[in-house]
Formats: C-alpha cells, sequence, structure tokens
C-alpha cells in the first residue's frame, strides 16, 4: 500500500512539474499579438484619470525584434526588451513623436525602465512588476501586432524607408528645437517637429586622435552632415547622462542655409549578447574543467545596463561593455583575490579577455577577436 501511494505522488509531482513548465511558455506567448492599455499605475499621488485624462498608455511587444511600441498617452516610443523565464528588462525608452505633454508621460517611462518581472493575473490582464511587487497593471485593447502598424504607416512615406528598428543601432536626440535621430545598416533618419529627412547608410570619416566619426551626405532632395564625439553630454530638459556629443547640420535642397541643432546619443547594444556564456576555446585551443581550479570560466551579460559577471577559472569576475557598431570591449574588468594554481589558465584567460575588441554572434557561439587574432570563443547555455 505504501509503495502504491509512493508512485502515485511521483507521478502526481511530475505531472504538475510538466504542467507548470507548460503554462509558463504559454504565458510568453500572451503578450504578443496584442495591444495592452495601462489601467493602473503604482506610485504617484496624482489620481490616475488625472495622469491620463484623455488617451491611456499602450505597449505592444514583438517577439521578432525584441522591441516594444506603444503610445505613453501624448506621444509614441520604442524600447527593447529581454525576456529570461518571468523576468524582463526594457532598455532606454525612446519617443517618435515630440509633442509637449503632462506629468502622466514621464511617470509611464521611468517606471519602465525598473520593471523587472512581469505575469498574468486569472483575468487575463498583464502586470508589470519591480521584485514582487505590481507596479503597472495592462488590460487587452486590441490584437493588431507592430508590423500591423508598420504597414499602415502613411503613403508619404515609401515601403522601402520603413525601417526595421532590429537593424538601428545608435540613436540621438536633442531639444530647442526637439529632433530624434537613428543610424541603422540601411540608413539614417532624422526627424525634427517640422522636417523628415531620410538618406542611405554612409559609412562614416574616422579621426584618428580621437572617438569622432563624420557623416558628410547629399542625396536630390538633401544634405545632412553629422558627427559623433565620445563625450559625455547631458540632456537639457531631463538631466540624462549620455556617452556621446552629437552635432547635427541639415537642409532640404531647396533651403537657403544649413540648420545647426546638437543633443546626445548611445549606441544600442547588441541584445543578442544578452545571455549566459560558457568558455569553449581559449587562444584557438579547446578548453575543459580540468583546464582551470574548479570549472570553465563563464559570464553572464546584461546587453539592457551594458554590465557582466561571471567566474574566471578561479575567481570572480564583473566589469562593464563598450559598445559600438562592430566593437565590444569589457572594461573596468574586477576580480576576486583568491589564490590559484601556478598552472591554472585564468590570468591566459583575462588577459585574451582584456584584449578582446571585435566580436561575432553565429551558432548560439560567441566569438571574441582583436584585429590581430581570435581569442576566445563562448558556447550561449540556458
Amino acid at each position: 500500500m505504501m509503495k502504491t501511494k509512493t508512485t502515485l505522488f511521483i507521478i502526481i509531482f511530475a505531472f504538475v512539474i510538466i504542467s507548470c513548465a507548460t503554462n509558463k511558455n504559454i504565458s510568453n506567448e500572451k503578450l504578443y499579438n496584442t495591444i495592452w492599455e495601462l489601467g493602473y499605475i503604482s506610485g504617484p499621488r496624482i489620481a490616475f484619470d488625472g495622469l491620463y485624462p484623455d488617451k491611456k498608455p499602450k505597449i505592444s511587444f514583438n517577439k521578432e525584434n525584441n522591441e516594444v511600441s506603444g503610445n505613453n498617452s501624448c506621444n509614441g516610443y520604442t524600447a527593447n526588451y529581454t525576456i529570461t523565464g518571468n523576468s524582463i528588462f526594457f532598455g532606454e525608452p525612446e519617443p517618435t513623436t515630440m509633442m509637449f505633454c503632462g506629468e502622466g508621460e514621464k511617470v509611464f517611462l521611468n517606471m519602465m525602465k525598473k520593471i523587472n518581472k512581469y505575469s498574468f493575473d486569472q483575468d487575463g490582464k498583464l502586470n508589470l512588476i519591480i521584485d514582487d511587487v505590481p507596479m503597472m497593471r495592462f488590460k487587452k485593447a486590441g490584437t493588431k501586432t507592430i508590423n500591423d502598424l508598420a504597414k499602415s504607416k502613411p503613403a508619404t512615406v515609401p515601403e522601402n524607408q520603413i525601417n526595421n528598428k532590429a537593424d538601428v543601432y545608435f540613436k540621438a536626440s536633442g531639444t530647442e528645437p526637439f529632433w530624434f535621430l537613428e543610424l541603422s545598416e540601411q540608413q539614417i533618419k532624422l526627424k525634427t517637429i517640422t522636417d523628415s529627412i531620410i538618406t542611405p547608410y554612409t559609412a562614416p570619416l574616422q579621426a584618428r586622435d580621437s572617438n569622432v566619426k563624420m557623416y558628410k551626405i547629399q542625396t536630390e532632395s538633401s544634405r545632412l552632415n553629422m558627427q559623433i564625439t565620445q563625450s559625455e553630454c547631458t540632456d537639457a530638459m531631463s538631466g540624462k547622462l549620455s556617452p556621446y556629443t552629437v552635432s547635427v547640420e541639415y537642409k532640404k535642397n531647396a533651403e537657403p542655409s544649413l540648420h545647426k541643432i546638437e543633443g546626445c546619443g548611445a549606441y544600442i547594444t547588441d541584445y543578442r549578447l544578452h545571455d549566459i556564456w560558457v568558455l569553449e576555446k581559449l587562444n584557438g585551443k579547446s578548453m575543459d574543467k580540468t583546464n582551470f581550479n574548479s570549472d570553465l570560466p563563464s559570464m553572464e551579460i546584461n546587453s539592457t545596463t551594458k554590465a557582466f559577471t561571471g567566474f574566471a577559472g578561479c575567481n570572480r569576475m564583473n566589469g562593464k561593455l563598450f559598445f559600438e557598431k562592430e566593437l565590444l570591449r569589457f572594461t573596468d574588468i574586477a576580480t576576486t583575490k583568491m589564490m590559484c594554481d601556478s598552472d591554472n589558465n585564468e590570468n591566459a584567460f583575462l588577459k585574451a579577455f582584456r584584449t578582446a575588441t571585435t566580436y561575432k554572434i553565429e551558432n548560439n557561439r560567441l566569438w571574441l577577436s582583436n584585429p590581430s587574432e581570435e581569442l576566445l570563443i563562448f558556447k550561449k547555455i540556458d
């Protein structure tokens, strides 16, 4: 009798585990093909209807390019996102329109940046959570996807000029006047309150003495000069710090003179880096646990915060990412100070890690190299 009860318990336990795993996959899918409308937000003293008297903020998840877009009750916005289990992190939301709005917009966008979890309640509503506290609750408001919305853009913009957001690798913006700029593999797009200029992508001229990139573009309809300088920049309105200062000169060909604007910008870290990686090869040689004190070196990269943590073969390590187009460096690397065996490969690993400047991702592997040689290969793990 006792054996029968034990067997029955094991069967029930296994069923519960399988059921939970299945539900987890289903819950992820619930995010997509839906427009979610905000119905509750925690924190502000102003009543919800006072924050959003007319339109309520909306959000839509694009599964293909890991991007959300929507309206924050006044302006449109886009942001990258990453999901692991029930954890979710949003990149810096960027405006796609530039109307002046009240307090509600700022409350919504600031809250998005703090969210780290999500769940669905029994009524099918989406909860965005900080730690274990639900901070925003959304209800379903439609079934249009981001792709549907892209197809409905005004006919004045040619279809081949609708930018693939997954390819955007640099964004900049400024005030007085408000403007917004995006760089992708295909094009450079500049939007102001009154103008919109889209040009084919052109490789920049690189200054030798500092990290300065200069673009000079002339088309049949417009002219665009741009300079991106690696120099800390403070947004005049929000006070937000950015790592790059951007200056732009532009005009339609019919205009007599150039318009000059300045602002701040940042490169968007490749979302594919956001994962856990374990060392497979070091300086061309295959590695296993016997080559290190206890285990293979590994790291977890957070592309949103541009930081990493990991294990170097004997000591723990952490640091930051420096990312530009086709460029990746690991900086501010700090390790613990444990004593390691003299034949341990940790020093060789850290030397290669510090000197890597370029990367590629293929077949669930991350290659790190410098102009002279291939240094490290990591394998992605789930």
